[in-house]
């Protein structure tokens, strides 16, 4: 008897899908009931961390410059980041996915092996799911997690007088889908792709720096954030649920190799690229003065570069090496604007 094997989702359908996830999966620490049932039964100490990121095609990724397994990786890796980003532990997943019904299951294979991959990577464990009919690909992923020893750090937590720090380097997830955008057409965006892979690893996956997060919760973080919107906005978010102004100097953010060339291809500045570009998932830490050096400890061997620091009153700048300022607010990516 020949066996036709299913060759897009309409023909392997929506339980076919969550069967495929089921298999790649198994139960780890704290399951008590995963994939199978209407919910997952999982065990928690006690407070739990919940959050949720979405990703959809087109808005967050293109398949011309994405590979399924990327995206399924970033899909993970954004939530865990905001796992990370509360000084926490991400423990358990659940994935929404939706795609049309003509999506080759090549593609759907990758997107979940992506997951799978990071999955791993971040000791997460998937437990439930669920996939949709949908126009464009679109993947959500939900992380469960649990605070680490030095409790949850919130962004409302900031003081006057601390320092704004920020984990390795920005700039280089915004340079890469810009240089991608050229390469086609462009020899030179093309070169310096091939001289400087991670401008484009930086867009296509997510860094979560999941380690970090929590040795910085346990070395005097006050606060932090992860970047997502960019530099300038989301330090704007920690200034404002603490209540505090904040001076940032642009000429002091760390650059991520090869964002220097690039902005020059691109006809902007570096500053522009490293404290308005999104999705490099770096961590940004607001700590005293004196304990900048304990985090930095903490955190190494990933770098950490002060950057900003936190005043009393309401202003929250950017002052760019030209002198020019602008309100941190207004510098960065935002969804509906």
């Amino acid at each position: 008897m020949l066996l036709v094997m299913p060759e897009d989702l309409r023909s392997l359908g929506e339980f076919g899908v969550i069967r495929r996830l089921r298999a790649m999966t198994s139960p780890g620490p704290g399951v008590e009931a995963g994939i199978g049932d209407d919910a997952a039964l999982v065990r928690f100490d006690g407070a739990a961390l919940l959050t949720v990121d979405m990703l959809v095609q087109d808005v967050h990724f293109d398949l011309a410059f994405s590979a399924a397994e990327d995206v399924g990786y970033k899909a993970m890796a954004c939530s865990v980041s905001d796992i990370a980003a509360m000084g926490g532990r991400p423990r358990y997943a659940v994935v929404a996915f939706g795609a049309p019904s003509s999506t080759e299951l090549t593609l759907v294979d990758g997107v979940l092996e992506g997951l799978r991959t990071a999955a791993a990577e971040f000791d997460v464990t998937l437990v439930g799911g669920d996939t949709v009919e949908s126009p464009v690909l679109t993947i959500s992923v939900t992380v469960a997690g649990e605070p680490g020893p030095a409790g949850s750090i919130l962004r409302s937590g900031a003081k006057p007088g601390d320092l704004l720090c920020v984990t390795g380097a920005t700039g280089g997830a915004a340079a890469g889908l810009a240089l991608l955008r050229r390469a086609a057409t462009d020899p030179r965006s093309a070169e310096l792709l091939d001289r400087c892979p991670e401008l484009a690893r930086a867009h296509r996956r997510g860094r979560a720096r999941a380690r970090e997060g929590l040795a910085a919760a346990t070395s005097m973080a006050h606060a932090m954030i992860d970047i997502s919107d960019g530099l300038g906005k989301d330090a704007a978010h920690i200034a404002e649920e603490s209540g505090l102004g904040l001076r940032v100097l642009a000429g002091n953010v760390p650059a991520a190799e090869g964002v220097v060339e690039a902005a020059s291809i691109a006809g902007t500045t570096p500053e522009r690229f490293a404290v308005g570009g999104g999705d490099d998932y770096e961590l940004l830490i607001a700590a005293h003065p004196h304990d900048v050096d304990l985090v930095r400890d903490a955190v190494a061997p990933t770098p950490l570069t002060v950057v900003g620091e936190f005043r009393a009153g309401t202003e929250r700048t950017v002052e760019w090496s030209d002198g020019s300022r602008d309100a941190l607010e207004n510098v960065g990516w935002e969804h509906h604007a």
